[in-house]
């Protein structure tokens, strides 16, 4: 194990700049969802699949969504790892960024780009494992699957969630290992679920300057924001020892330090955001329809069927307002053991590589990895830090990119190798 270790770090180490260069072209390849066109990206995973010799799957529900898997079994009988990433990233408003979105560019050890977060850089350092994996198979034991999927920001309906409902012997393993963004000062074990609801407010409307003739959609709908205000109150029945590490102050500190300050204090609580508000048309009118999305995300411990009734009766207060739920039906909080063997081998490789062990974390936003929870498979990630996920001039260090890749590396080879 040793020597396979020294010669897959001895592989990473000379292809340091070529690394980089296949992470640069990925960022200039633009894949927002929507409208979730992930061709260009594509195209790129699948010339470096059959650059090595693959013949990878794809499957495309949506032409212009393509979904890739290739697998590769070594010589000798062992378990089954799935590397998992998505090709499609958040929209991005050029006019907010300091350079181009799709730049690729490198400034100060950072390198720039929609998605360098979330997740293309760890959707790159996945391929390029597997890549290098692949080239020592008869090292190895088991059987390791890659896939790239896209559709991942709305959930899946095209990506993931497909191939589960359609080809789920493509996607099913023993374990699976994700790049979503977690820091390298995380391995996130779960995540919270969210809870997607579209508010109408309609009213008659009138002149701007006679009030008196019509209600306004518009302060309904503040009204009504104010009163789901009231669903964070709620209280919740998590699994005590899920949330007990993060109530020590060392953890909570740590995972703060990863995912962003207040992050841990978040992660029990309910919590809503006021996505969208739509309404009026013009300054001197009374509004006479108004419309909000609001995204409430539920903690490990409450489910969208226990918040409904409560939502339900906070609605009824507002005979002019009428809501609907538009997350996807399988949404909900969802987790793996936190003590499980490969959040154990994760945890070792990082500090193998210098670098303090990454804390268990449950996480505020989901991801295609409640798939396989779902499905009964654990499910692990460790990925870059998400300081600038979605946000303008996104961006991560070269350096935490090319320590990702050791480490997704490694841990895949310990992982298959420990099931001798």
């Amino acid at each position: 194990m040793i020597a396979l270790e020294q010669a897959l770090l001895a592989r990473l180490k000379a292809n340091e700049a070529q690394s980089i260069a296949f992470l640069q072209a990925l960022l200039r390849a633009p894949s927002p969802n929507p409208p979730g066109d992930t061709r260009p990206a594509a195209t790129l995973v699948l010339d470096a699949l059959r650059g090595t010799g693959f013949d990878p799957t794809v499957i495309a529900p949506q032409i212009d969504m393509p979904n890739i898997v290739a697998r590769f079994d070594s010589p000798l009988p062992g378990r089954h790892l799935v590397l998992n990433g998505h090709m499609d990233v958040f929209p991005a408003a050029d006019h907010e960024w300091s350079r181009s979105p799709w730049s690729g560019e490198i400034v100060d050890g950072r390198i720039h780009g929609r998605g360098a977060c979330d997740m293309k850089g760890g959707l790159a350092s996945l391929t390029l494992a597997f890549l290098h994996l692949h080239a020592l198979r008869q090292e190895l034991r088991g059987r390791l699957t890659y896939t790239a999927v896209s559709d991942e920001e709305t959930f899946g309906p095209w990506g993931a969630r497909y191939l589960f409902e359609h080809h789920r012997d493509l996607v099913m393993g023993d374990c699976l290992l994700s790049g979503e963004p977690s820091s390298p000062q995380c391995v996130r074990f779960g995540e919270k679920s969210p809870y997607w609801i579209a508010i109408t407010v309609r009213t008659k409307g009138a002149h701007g300057a006679y009030t008196h003739a019509s209600a306004s959609a518009t302060k309904i709908a503040g009204r009504v924001v104010r009163a789901l205000e009231q669903l964070k109150k709620l209280p919740t029945r998590a699994p005590d020892n899920l949330l007990a590490m993060f109530r020590d102050p060392a953890i909570a500190q740590q995972v703060d330090e990863g995912c962003g300050v207040g992050h841990a204090a978040a992660i029990p609580e309910i919590t809503l955001s006021l996505g969208r508000i739509s309404g009026g048309l013009k300054m001197n009118m009374v509004p006479g329809e108004c419309r909000i999305e609001v995204d409430l995300r539920l903690p490990v411990g409450l489910t969208k069927e226990e918040l409904r009734p409560h939502v339900t009766r906070l609605m009824a207060k507002f005979p002019e307002a009428e809501w609907e739920e538009v997350s996807s039906a399988e949404q909900m909080p969802n987790w793996s053991d936190p003590d499980g063997e490969l959040m154990q081998i994760l945890r070792r490789t990082v500090r193998d590589q210098g670098r303090k062990a990454p804390v268990p974390v449950i996480t505020l936003g989901a991801t295609d990895t409640r798939l396989w929870r779902f499905a009964g498979v654990p499910a692990y990630v460790y990925g870059m830090t998400p300081t600038t996920m979605a946000a303008a001039d996104e961006n991560i260090e070269v350096e935490e990119f090319l320590h990702v890749l050791r480490v997704h590396t490694l841990a895949a080879a310990r992982y298959l190798m420990a099931g001798a």
